[in-house]
């Protein structure tokens, strides 16, 4: 018998307001354990709302989502997520306090851990969260969400902000972690770099889902092939990641 998938969403639907405005809708992936999906796709697409679905910080209003483990997501904007009266070892051990998985002694060694595991130096575990740069911001978010042991991180959006330098460091963090992902970015640059297989959305509903290579070479739906355009021309212009 061939295995459950580690992560299975199924026919996914959320809606807002009075009027019934459906921004996702009949949602359906798969993702395997060790993989890496990449939601891209326009401002408005859905992409954030159904991450947030599958972290189930938000509840769907039909279909399903399957997960072997837990999920942590890792927001847009890092710092605006960090108490900022928190030293770094304070925000990264904030989750465990919130879920009262530790006693209080062992907090620091945990989170001095994570920190190690993702590159920080430490020295840095006594510093404000105030003190640090987007890339060290960026760090710290997954330090904390590593606390909890997730055996799937969504990152929505969480490389964007960073320059080229600060993404190709934290990409080669996550691939060193090995974990399962999704990856929401508006392009494919990203994309192309840390995934396995991209899945394209637009208004709502998932248009293209392939392999990766397959989908840069051979797009199919219009919105693949804007998007893929989009990143060739960037490319050729030499601000790709």
């Amino acid at each position: 018998m061939e295995a459950e998938p580690f992560l299975k969403v199924r026919a996914l639907g959320k809606h807002y307001g009075p009027g019934v405005r459906w921004v996702v809708r009949n949602v359906s992936f798969e993702l395997a354990r060790g993989r890496t999906l990449a939601l891209v796709g326009p401002s408005g697409a859905g992409k954030s709302t159904l991450a947030r679905c599958v972290a189930l910080l938000e509840k769907p209003d039909e279909g399903e989502v399957s997960l072997e483990g837990r999920v942590q997501l890792i927001p847009q904007q890092p710092a605006a997520s960090f108490n900022p009266r928190f030293t770094a070892a304070e925000a990264v051990a904030e989750p465990l306090v919130i879920h009262k998985r530790v006693r209080q002694r062992d907090l620091l060694p945990i989170a001095a851990g994570a920190m190690k595991r993702v590159g920080m130096p430490m020295d840095a575990a006594s510093r404000s969260v105030r003190d640090f740069s987007g890339g060290e911001h960026q760090r710290l978010a997954i330090a904390r969400a590593l606390t909890l042991e997730p055996k799937l991180l969504i990152l929505d959006e969480s490389l964007s902000a960073l320059d080229d330098a600060a993404q190709v460091q934290i990409v080669a963090l996550l691939r060193d972690l090995g974990l399962t992902y999704i990856v929401i970015a508006h392009d494919l640059a990203l994309a192309e770099q840390m995934a396995d297989e991209i899945a394209v959305m637009d208004e709502g509903r998932i248009v293209e889902h392939g392999p990766t290579a397959l989908l840069m070479t051979s797009p199919s739906h219009r919105v693949t092939r804007k998007l893929v355009e989009a990143h060739r021309a960037l490319s050729s212009e030499g601000r790709g990641l």
